[in-house]
């Protein structure tokens, strides 16, 4: 068989994967990765391949494809490591010439899959739904995995080694810029036709994973406003912040109210800033953004930075003292007047639409000239989670005069 041509059982099981990873790829927020793998053995190749991962809280799915691309010249080379017969044996080798010590011919040149891999695999990422957790591992989240797949070396002129394999492995990927992240994980991998599990010399079939993705998506995201968002203004309400309906405010009171809030905020990192934007078609000022974060959750929050800054109940602003949920109030002149609102994460980080950061982003409060920006112009707190009220119109207001983030320009 061509060196060129994937066997049909490999085929199928290509196949097989992409039917089983496509469903679950089109649902939620999801991963597009480059990267490049290699086993334990420096003998083996290294292959470049490309991965799309789709996530559901902690569980994800995820696919993944390389190959090594090589020249039949390459591959003969490549079968000689791997102790195969790399001579030629095609009748019209005689029309070849001899360099290095082996024979090349008019297709040495020609490329052909020197080895290939490929993975569905089902991950458990606990730390990655909860910025807290993320927060203080330093932004990293591991991650473990189990998946099915194949992986093959295919010399030229040699027995095809490719096999089905089952696999297990951990991992750990780290956010850079929101969107944009590294990972790198170790995955054990076994054929199905060996029946002995963890072998001896177990540590000859890892295989090392480095790469470079990027986030897409979001939890619940929408190209259009909620609805819901349109009507605040004329919603009657006693004092804000106020639940949309019964269920709205049976979810104010629940403990884990905090955290669903701040994850689904997170789904928006990197939504353009627009002043007076409050949906994420348009983009969000920083009113926009807090109000249709706690309205997209069924609460209701007023219009304007300066009428929130009077919702809730008012807390210090000592870090000690600020839960996950609050909002957190900034005056450009470290006056009472009110520029601008973010939603407070924990562990001293923010998250905001804001005029100097170009959209949705964290900030850590403190970090950098940046984060001293924010730690000095921060005038007030609130919480109002625990409270109900209603909203109250008027002209929104809402940009920071913090520095830009490093390596941006106005």
């Amino acid at each position: 068989m061509s060196g060129t041509v994937v066997p049909r059982r490999v085929a199928g099981l290509v196949v097989a994967l992409l039917l089983g990873a496509v469903p679950a790829a089109a649902q939620g927020p999801g991963v597009f990765e480059i990267f490049a793998s290699r086993q334990q053995s420096p003998a083996t190749p290294l292959l470049g391949g490309i991965s799309l991962g789709s996530y559901h809280g902690a569980i994800g799915m995820r696919i993944s494809g390389a190959l090594n691309l090589t020249t039949a010249q390459d591959s003969n080379f490549l079968g000689a490591r791997y102790g195969y017969d790399g001579g030629c044996r095609r009748p019209h080798c005689h029309d070849g010439l001899r360099s290095g010590g082996y024979r090349q011919d008019a297709m040495g040149m020609s490329p052909s899959i020197g080895a290939w891999s490929a993975d569905l695999d089902l991950i458990f990422a606990p730390v990655r739904p909860v910025p807290a957790l993320r927060a203080l591992l330093l932004g990293f989240s591991p991650y473990a995995f189990a998946g099915i797949g194949g992986y093959g070396v295919r010399p030229a002129n040699a027995a095809d080694t490719s096999n089905a394999t089952w696999s297990v492995g951990a991992g750990a990927h780290h956010e850079l810029l929101g969107w944009l992240g590294v990972a790198a994980e170790a995955r054990y991998r076994q054929p199905f036709s060996n029946d002995s599990g963890f072998t001896p010399t177990w540590r000859d079939k890892l295989q090392y994973r480095v790469g470079l993705t990027a986030s897409f998506g979001g939890r619940r995201r929408s190209n259009e406003a909620p609805p819901m968002a349109a009507a605040v203004p004329n919603a009657p309400c006693g004092r804000a912040p106020c639940p949309a309906d019964d269920a709205a405010a049976e979810r104010l009171r629940d403990p884990r109210f905090a955290q669903r809030l701040l994850d689904f905020a997170d789904g928006y990192v990197g939504v353009q800033y627009a002043t007076g934007g409050s949906s994420p078609r348009t983009g969000f000022d920083a009113p926009g953004f807090v109000r249709f974060v706690f309205g997209e959750q069924g609460v209701r929050l007023p219009v304007s930075v300066n009428d929130m800054a009077a919702a809730g109940t008012e807390v210090s602003t000592r870090t000690w003292s600020l839960r996950p949920g609050d909002l957190l109030f900034f005056s450009n002149d470290q006056t009472s007047a009110i520029d601008h609102v973010a939603i407070y994460v924990g562990h001293e980080r923010i998250i905001h639409s804001t005029a100097s950061g170009g959209g949705v982003r964290y900030d850590t409060l403190g970090g950098g000239e940046r984060g001293q920006w924010f730690a000095d112009h921060l005038v007030s707190a609130r919480r109002v989670i625990t409270d109900a009220g209603s909203p109250n119109d008027s002209a929104p207001r809402g940009t920071d005069g913090a520095p830009r983030p490093e390596g941006t320009t106005r």
